[in-house]
């Protein structure tokens, strides 16, 4: 995407060196980044690595029997043990999904761990078997064009996320049509859909053979309600819980020295599983993993708060949600009597994140088949509910959406 869209040069990322934390028993503990650190890290006790161990081999109790779905938190206990869960796997689903793993569907949140028991009779067995696979097909050559990082890490750009949809605007030029805000949707003789926008220049109406529902499942809903109403309630069912994000920024010296590498902050950043009491879901340091991100002397915090165990945020001020911040940090990373945080941003999301919930890829189903049975052709769902909520999945299930549309549309002859 990076190179499709000019951007190679502005890609910035991460060490991939660089420890990610979890908070336990009041200290923030570094998770193992390869095999080779498991028998050193203080996260888990050695009767908790051992169950880990054994359990990944398959000496664990059985699966449980056909037609029952698990959850995360049923998967990971019977596979890994019960410190698996609850320090490592809860505050990583806390981060990503803001969700609750009790509930969260192994299958669809984590589905590759998940097919890794199916295929191989165990999370070991299935790796080998999975290995060998991919050996006997080996993978489509990787564009050389694309930045070669010496391990698994996250990127960005030289000035924010926000370059690269702006790079796709400037490239697509006045095809990409800003402030249109779709009312409604009806279907025409000719197989193909009527579309009427409300734009700044007032009501447009379009015709078109495909359209790619990219927004969130609820709004969808409402816009496909009036041609199909059993599409329609299978997307009303997934359920988005608000998270809020709260950028803050602090001085270098109010950072506990506890918690410096080489007298400097250093890494991801930080997760908080909900059983430490803090209310913060977890802190990434980004002044530490992108450059030019705070002035020198400072370091720039962005926090995540809410999710689906915590949903009163959204009755929260700003003001209330830097001081709930705030207090979390200074449990953890701030020294108790610095000086007050620099509050940078504040954004609440009242449907933030969907939640991959126990049947949800059964809903998912449901609504692609109303659609088919309604004989909606040409209309396709995508999306973070689709496709998984981070940001190399909606860019991967972006590419798969756009090969059926070119499927589809490839039936039609345009002078």
């Amino acid at each position: 995407m990076p190179v499709d869209s000019g951007l190679e040069d502005e890609l910035v990322l991460g060490d991939p060196n660089a420890p990610r934390f979890v908070l336990w028993n009041g200290k923030l503990r570094p998770v193992p980044s390869s095999p080779s650190d498991l028998p050193f890290f203080d996260l888990m006790s050695i009767p908790g690595k051992l169950r880990a161990g054994f359990g990944a081999l398959g000496i664990r109790p059985p699966p449980p029997p056909p037609g029952h779905e698990e959850s995360v938190e049923e998967f990971v206990r019977r596979n890994l043990g019960d410190e698996v869960f609850e320090r490592l796997i809860e505050p990583f689903c806390s981060g990503v999904y803001a969700g609750d793993p009790s509930k969260l569907s192994m299958k669809a949140a984590f589905g590759k761990v998940w097919k890794l028991e199916q295929i191989g009779g165990s999370i070991i067995g299935g790796t080998f078997k999975a290995i060998r696979e991919r050996n006997r097909v080996p993978k489509p050559p990787r564009d050389p064009r694309l930045p070669k990082p010496k391990g698994q890490t996250v990127g960005s750009f030289r000035k924010g996320l926000a370059m690269l949809p702006n790079a796709i605007s400037s490239m697509l030029g006045s095809k990409v049509k800003l402030s249109w805000k779709l009312s409604s949707i009806s279907k025409l003789d000719n197989g193909g859909y009527n579309l009427t926008y409300e734009t700044p220049e007032g009501l447009v109406t379009l015709q078109t053979r495909s359209v790619i529902f990219t927004v969130p499942s609820y709004v969808a809903s409402s816009l496909l309600r009036p041609l199909s109403e059993a599409a329609a309630d299978s997307l009303s069912k997934f359920y988005y819980p608000p998270v809020a994000s709260v950028s803050v920024s602090y001085p270098k010296d109010a950072i506990r020295t506890e918690c410096l590498i080489d007298g400097e902050l250093k890494g991801f950043g930080q997760l908080h599983p909900r059983s430490q009491g803090v209310e913060t879901l977890g802190t990434i340091y980004s002044s530490s993993l992108f450059p030019n991100r705070a002035p020198s002397g400072r370091v720039l915090l962005l926090n995540y708060i809410g999710g689906a165990t915590n949903t009163g945020i959204v009755s929260k001020t700003e003001s209330e949600l830097v001081e709930a911040v705030d207090r979390d940090l200074r449990k953890i990373l701030i020294n108790p009597n610095a000086k007050d945080p620099v509050a940078l941003g504040v954004r609440v999301w009242p449907q933030a994140i969907p939640q991959f919930l126990i049947g949800h890829l059964d809903i998912l189903d449901a609504a692609k088949g109303a659609l088919r049975d309604s004989g909606l052709r040409g209309l396709f769902l995508g999306g973070n509910y689709v496709s998984g909520v981070a940001l190399g999945r909606c860019v991967e299930g972006a590419y798969d959406v756009a090969a059926e549309v070119a499927g589809f549309l490839s039936q039609y002859s345009y002078k």
